[in-house]
């Protein structure tokens, strides 16, 4: 963007401001050293935010790049795999057809209740249960910190 776009976008944010919180007192307000400091100020804002920016962008094309997995993640993932798998294939028959029909070929609710021959309702019902049963299945893998039950909500 150039100078000169970035400097009417600058001045039209200030006026827009300007006539969001206008009052009765504007006309002492508003004179013409108001208006030039008040342009001034978002500018030099608009500076230093940029290169803020600029300094970011450069501090994370100097970072490295993450390191491949370590064996103990590749172990950990394949343990996760297989969990997700026999949680999956515990499901009841109908409840796991859906949900492989979802998750696995990203069909529609609607799509699916067409294929099974069941009504949409049904669907969204086996949606849940299948999630309801796997987050239970899985918890164990999945639980992050949990805070003091006094602290929750």
């Amino acid at each position: 963007m150039g100078s000169a776009e970035v400097a009417q976008d600058l001045v039209q944010d200030l006026f827009l401001r300007l006539w969001n919180t206008r009052g009765p007192r504007d006309a002492v307000r508003l004179t013409r050293p108001y208006l030039y400091v008040a342009a001034r100020n978002r500018a030099l804002k608009y500076l230093r935010h940029r290169r803020v920016v600029s300094s970011w962008i450069a501090r994370v094309a100097l970072e490295e790049p993450p390191s491949a997995a370590t064996p103990e993640d590749l172990l950990l993932r394949d343990e996760l795999d297989e969990a997700v798998r026999r949680a999956i294939a515990r499901l009841p028959a109908r409840c796991r057809a859906i949900f492989v029909l979802r998750r696995r070929d990203q069909m529609s609710y609607r799509e699916i209740a067409a294929r099974l021959g069941v009504s949409l309702g049904t669907v969204k019902s086996q949606m849940w249960r299948a999630t309801l049963r796997l987050r239970e299945q899985l918890a164990p893998y999945l639980a992050g910190p949990r805070l003091p039950e006094h602290r929750v909500g």
